[in-house]
């Protein structure tokens, strides 16, 4: 109440006062001349605008005597900058450059706009020029090659991200700083980030091996963040524009379009957008031929709001919701032993209302409250072969979501962010049966107990001084979380574990250019809904039961590396271990008395695993003139001590290298090697997994590379680019996943601007 009483007086505190104006002019250090479409927006706060044709801005008048800006623009390196607020013309200057690695603008490492260079987390960055140019199918397969990211897909639908080592529900995934994980986000490959649709993303950031002293739970292998594009408010009158893009893929794969409107002025701003994607079967590479059923439908739409209230204030409402639609899981049908099985439908909303403001206390130097509806509605319509039967089951998950954020800057070299989350999640669960003949239904058992709710509150803080050539980090979090499950079947039951976590991390300036870090934090994972309620098939010869008296899974991960920047050169090169106890598993176990059901093994899931993953993660940049050179390998070797054998799903060595030229008149082309090693060492559960057991040879999952090119064209308001996958067409399947690669294939895309 006290936070919320607060934020009521800054409300009525910038409509009451006037203060100064900030605005000025964004020019090119080179040539001096100015440069148009900059984005300038105030650090934590979405108070944002783009600079004109003659590269003038304004954000308004601040009740501020001085601010933090970000500064950014296509082609150039991103700074972030205090200014003072005087009411006189501000001159930026911006250096020309084509690294982006190190220079790009970090908020999930910190929960702060941050330089990557700057901050001692290992981050991934792909920014919305990047996005533009790779037009990936899915977010998910954005990530694909990634520094430290390997995505495993166990159908065209899904694309589940591996993070040194961890997938599913030992990742984190979050939109626009709300978490994307829910009560019955399971462990292993899954689906659900495929459902924020790429047309409407601004930047994906990536912190690897941290984030639950900021985050929370799920937390172990690190936090994707997804951050969607937002309209900017205009200082020279107001603006109605928007866009229309189509997308083609060669072999039917895909046929796309969206479509976005934007109205903005100096206090409203408007960015609505709706995309309708239709994907056919995949056309995979050498002699595997067309991959079928793998084809599906999907539908988009998102909004979102900015209102000015005074000075500081801004106010945002946004929504969002993507549906997809007879999404067939490939292998079930080819090896599992269904006719159908297709997700229908698969369907995330989210709305969110998010209010933040500057102050000049250096205590609250900023608030932001935000208060989010998320809604997840999966969908699973199963029939298996020779049967008459048909099974349609339907998992929804509402989540509540209040967060109430504090900046501080109690000193010059001290900053510091600290909150209070508090998540509840709501299950509903249903099956039914029908016969084809008969036209019966039999109502059943849902996937998990109906009615079953998550409960998680948590208090944190993280700070970070600077002295001399010193950046010292540190934080902590408190969380409660509270499990409810109510099932006729097998009991009632209810946990309340709660966890305390902390980080430390040292950032040393070595030189101007380069700096070194180490880190150490801890980490747990809460258990949900689906561990303690799931009663179905998930695996094609695994049958599991619910489970009780289950406790958090934990990790206490130690990393080091260096960093350097510069405007030609700028690569990372970091070394990690991470330590998981009471890891949370499947152990044979009986229903009805007996060790089968249905045809397959019964197992249920124990605190039972002990396990150790460590790698070496490196990326590098290198530009000359218009050319740019980027490379990045990622090892993994993970084991489980407790089996006293590999750990599931460890990604083989994997990497890339490629160009990228960009010509004076606005035309450019990128080329890129991608490669993955051989994976020989196999759990008994990989060797065992249809997934997997039918590419291997000799046990070994084999290794492959492939090249792609991409090129692009701009001419005022209209953008082409073109692609060409795979040239060489080789077969191959990325490991772990349940489809093949592409094989050869093209891909057109068109941007009008208007």
């Amino acid at each position: 109440m006290i936070k919320v009483s607060a934020s009521f007086v800054f409300i009525l505190f910038s409509f009451l006062c006037f203060g100064q104006s900030f605005h000025g002019i964004v020019r090119d250090k080179n040539s001096q001349e100015p440069i148009a479409d900059v984005h300038i927006a105030l650090r934590n706060s979405a108070n944002g605008t783009i600079t004109d044709k003659g590269g003038n801005f304004s954000l308004g008048k601040l009740q501020k005597d001085s601010v933090e800006v970000q500064i950014s623009a296509i082609g150039y390196t991103s700074i972030v900058k205090k200014f003072s607020v005087n009411g006189s013309e501000q001159v930026i200057e911006l250096t020309p450059s084509a690294i982006q690695l190190n220079n790009a603008v970090t908020v999930t490492a910190l929960r702060s706009e941050r330089l990557a260079f700057d901050v001692s987390q290992s981050v991934t960055s792909l920014s919305y020029n990047q996005l533009k140019q790779l037009a990936p199918r899915s977010t998910p397969e954005a990530l694909m090659s990634e520094t430290g990211i390997w995505v495993q897909k166990t159908n065209h639908g899904g694309g589940s991200p591996i993070i040194r080592g961890l997938v599913g529900n030992q990742v984190l995934m979050m939109v626009d700083g709300i978490r994307l994980n829910n009560a019955t986000y399971r462990y292993g490959p899954n689906q659900y980030l495929s459902t924020v649709d790429p047309g409407m993303v601004e930047r994906i950031e990536v912190t690897r091996g941290a984030g639950s002293v900021l985050y929370g739970s799920d937390a172990l292998g690190g936090v994707i963040q997804v951050i969607s594009r937002a309209p900017s408010f205009r200082w020279d009158g107001l603006h109605i524009g928007g866009s229309a893009t189509g997308k083609w893929m060669s072999g039917g794969m895909e046929q796309s379009a969206r479509g976005e409107v934007e109205v903005s002025d100096k206090r409203v701003a408007f960015l609505g957008g709706f995309s309708a994607r239709n994907f056919g079967d995949i056309v995979a590479g050498g002699t595997l031929g067309t991959l079928t059923p793998t084809g599906y439908t999907e539908r988009s739409g998102d909004a979102k709001l900015l209102f000015r209230t005074g000075a500081n204030g801004i106010l945002t409402a946004a929504f969002q919701q993507l549906t997809q639609a007879d999404v067939p899981r490939y292998d079930q049908v080819v090896q599992g032993g269904f006719s159908v099985y297709n997700f229908e439908p698969q369907t995330r909303q989210l709305s969110y209302l998010k209010f933040e403001t500057a102050t000049k206390s250096k205590w609250v130097q900023s608030i932001r409250l935000t208060a989010s509806l998320n809604r997840s509605i999966e969908g699973l319509t199963s029939q298996k072969n020779n049967t008459t039967d048909s099974k349609k089951q339907s998992d929804e998950v509402t989540t509540m979501g209040w967060m109430a954020e504090l900046t501080s800057n109690p000193k010059t070299n001290w900053h510091a962010q600290s909150g209070i989350d508090y998540y509840a999640d709501n299950v509903s669960s249903n099956a039914k049966l029908t016969n084809a003949i008969t036209q019966s239904e039999t109502s059943q058992r849902g996937s998990y107990a109906d009615g079953a709710t998550v409960s998680n509150l948590a208090i944190y803080t993280n700070h970070q001084i600077d002295f001399n050539k010193f950046q010292l980090s540190a934080g902590a979090r408190f969380n409660s979380v509270k499990v409810s499950v109510s099932d006729d079947v097998f009991g009632n039951q209810s946990i309340n574990p709660f966890a305390l976590v902390g980080n430390a991390g040292v950032l040393y300036k070595l030189h101007p250019h380069l700096i070194a870090t180490v880190g150490i934090n801890t980490g747990f994972r809460a258990p949900n809904v689906d561990d303690m309620s799931k009663f179905g098939t998930v695996e094609a010869n695994v049958f599991e039961i619910p489970s009780a008296g289950l406790s958090p899974e934990r990790s206490l991960n130690i990393e080091g590396g260096f960093k350097y920047s510069s405007p030609r050169l700028s690569w990372t090169i970091t070394a990690y271990q991470t330590k998981l106890s009471q890891l949370i598993d499947r152990v044979p176990a009986t229903f009805n008395d007996l060790p089968t059901f249905d045809n397959r093994t019964v197992y249920q899931k124990q605190n039972v695993g002990e396990a150790m993953i460590q790698g070496l993660e490196a990326d590098a940049e290198f530009s000359v003139s218009s050319l740019k050179i980027f490379s990045n390998i990622t090892y993994t070797h993970g084991e489980n001590e407790t089996k006293r054998e590999p750990m599931r799903r460890i990604p083989p060595l994997f990497g890339k290298i490629g160009t990228h030229y960009v010509h004076p008149s606005g035309a450019w082309v990128r080329a890129e090697w991608v490669m993955a090693g051989k994976q020989n060492r196999l759990a008994a559960g990989d060797k065992s997994d249809a997934r997997i057991k039918i590419r291997l040879i000799d046990d070994t999952m084999p290794g492959w590379d492939i090249v792609n090119v991409y090129a692009g064209y701009s001419y005022k308001l209209v953008s082409v680019q073109l692609s060409v996958q795979n040239i060489f067409d080789k077969a191959y399947r990325v490991y772990a996943s349940g489809v093949d690669g592409y094989g050869r294939c093209m891909t057109a895309a068109m941007n009008l601007k208007f």
